[in-house]
């Protein structure tokens, strides 16, 4: 039984969501209410809002969960050509691009998934157009261009997300092969000629050798970071933080945020500032890259090579072979379904990442969500010791435990990636990954000062989430001996054969179809509400 005191509730089937959005009276709001693939009831904190858009031919409302509404049409002389773009396949594909990388059924936490790139570069958009209004440093163009930036940055981005560029760079190799190909991608889709049909060149809208708060070095904050991390923050680990009580405010963000005269983010709310801070830096380490979530990564990343590999798609794209993988993984995530429901023997690997998937979202709703809830209750004043992923901080965490009972995982900072199979177990090396954190400037007396700066506690809760983040760790799957030796046969198969395949020709034929095709697909698997009037 479900304790209503705590406020949690059961989820419905995904199959009433048409029913849920037909019924709504206004198209500002659209609602879903997750359920395991398996058709048995889970549970989540709350339902999961999204946001929606209404688009006409030459005009778009977004009615977005985070800065709330705005409207693209003919509120700039530019707006006619972000239409072009949102209308365009490069563009439509986002629709259906997963920003967290696992689909919904293989999530460690509630809450994480139907959160897709176009909600994050139409999000960030809306937080631009409403940064600069009425800010007299910025004419229309230069609007235009900050506004275009924020869109390209994520234009590459391949089917979930990263893991395009964890599989062709691995995953310490920098993330950033989709921003290597982006010029290619875009030339091939015809976008340097119309930019330049509205007098814009590639090189000032995507590819500006600057640092400014559309795009700087971490810690410091930008549009990207602050998009995705509200964002993330406000479905799951806001709760903790309460930042829920910033979101009326969100909508008019320079109620929150300024541009200063560098032309970087400061915010202007210190208590605001002090519970995103903590929200963001909880984000890598409670999800990202928590050693369980990064499991999932690896398993993920196998049966995605072997689909690719092995052709194993039902879409019925016309291309020529061989095909790269690096021009295959431009479609959506939902090419996939089959070939990850199948993996393994009769989809073993498949069951296995469900299961664990399911254990690691009960343990948050059961127990970490009141670990997180007692170590930030007092972040008003002072910040915590940085908490430990595998730690427990209440009786109820130590009791329920923090890792699946169908996993094993032990810090080992020296872990390499790969699979072995050690004393008949199998065994991942789980090395760290890309680190993220913020330290806002907030201002203060009418001066900027870095939060770490104004609260030393804050300083010390950044150093460790720094060590956290630089932590490696080796995960055992508890299969039996069977099926681990198949996996094993599974990840040598995949490892033999890749670099080969890799090596191949690629053919901009084929990308340009693969995308075509995806932009097409993807109104019929995109996560969010998205009208044609």
């Amino acid at each position: 039984m479900i304790s209503s005191a705590n406020n949690w509730c059961l989820c419905f089937d995904l199959r009433q969501r048409s029913y849920i959005l037909d019924n709504m009276r206004e198209p500002t709001r659209e609602y879903i209410f997750p359920q395991s693939p398996e058709g048995q009831n889970s549970v989540v904190m709350d339902i999961l809002e999204l946001p929606v858009y209404e688009l006409e031919d030459d005009k778009m409302r977004i009615h977005d969960v985070v800065w709330g509404d705005c409207e693209i049409g003919d509120r700039q002389p530019y707006d006619s050509l972000l239409m072009e773009l949102a209308r365009s396949p490069l563009f439509r594909r986002l629709q259906a691009v997963e920003q967290l990388t696992l689909p919904p059924r293989f999530a460690t936490l509630p809450n994480t998934t139907y959160f897709s790139r176009w909600q994050h570069i139409w999000g960030s958009l809306a937080f631009v157009r409403k940064m600069t209004e009425g800010d007299e440093r910025f004419d229309d163009r230069q609007r235009t261009v900050l506004e275009l930036r924020t869109l390209f940055s994520d234009v590459g981005q391949t089917a979930f997300s990263h893991l395009g560029d964890w599989m062709f760079q691995g995953i310490q190799g920098g993330e950033n092969l989709h921003d290597q190909d982006l010029r290619d991608l875009l030339e091939t889709f015809g976008v340097d000629a119309l930019l330049e049909k509205y007098g814009l060149t590639l090189d000032e809208t995507v590819f500006p050798e600057v640092d400014d708060w559309v795009e700087c070095p971490s810690p410091d904050l930008c549009v990207d970071r602050v998009d995705y991390g509200l964002r993330e923050i406000l479905r799951w680990s806001g709760r903790a933080t309460d930042i829920a009580r910033y979101q009326q405010n969100l909508q008019n963000p320079q109620s929150l945020f300024r541009i200063n005269d560098r032309q970087m983010l400061e915010v202007t709310n210190e208590d605001f500032a002090r519970r995103f801070a903590a929200g963001y830096s909880i984000l890598p380490t409670e999800h990202w890259i928590q050693p369980v979530h990064r499991l999932q990564l690896e398993l993920l990343q196998t049966a995605v090579k072997r689909a690719l590999l092995e052709s194993y798609f039902s879409d019925g794209v016309s291309l020529t072979y061989p095909v790269h993988p690096r021009d295959r993984i431009y479609g959506i995530d939902a090419d996939y379904r089959f070939a990850l429901a199948a993996v393994g023997d009769g989809g073993a690997l498949s069951r296995t990442m469900q299961t664990i998937a399911s254990d690691q979202r009960q343990i948050y709703v059961a127990a970490r969500w009141l670990d997180l809830h007692q170590l930030f209750s007092d972040v008003a004043a002072s910040f915590p010791d940085f908490p430990d992923p595998l730690q427990s901080y209440c009786r109820r965490s130590e009791e329920f435990g923090l890792v699946s009972p169908h996993v094993e995982i032990a810090q080992n900072d020296k872990a390499r990636q790969g699979i072995l199979n050690e004393m008949g177990r199998v065994s991942l090396g789980l090395p760290p990954m890309k680190p993220r954190s913020i330290d806002p400037s907030v201002l203060v007396d009418g001066q900027a000062v870095k939060l770490s700066k104004i609260d030393p506690s804050f300083g010390n809760y950044l150093a460790g989430q720094n060590e956290a983040m630089r932590r490696g760790y080796r995960a055992e799957l508890l299969v039996n001996r069977e099926f681990g030796r198949k996996l094993l046969d599974l990840c040598q198969r995949v490892n033999d054969d890749w670099p080969d395949a890799v090596r191949c020709q690629r053919n901009p034929d084929n990308l340009r179809e693969i995308v075509r095709q995806a932009g097409m697909c993807g109104a019929g698997r995109r996560f969010d509400g998205i009208y044609e009037l």
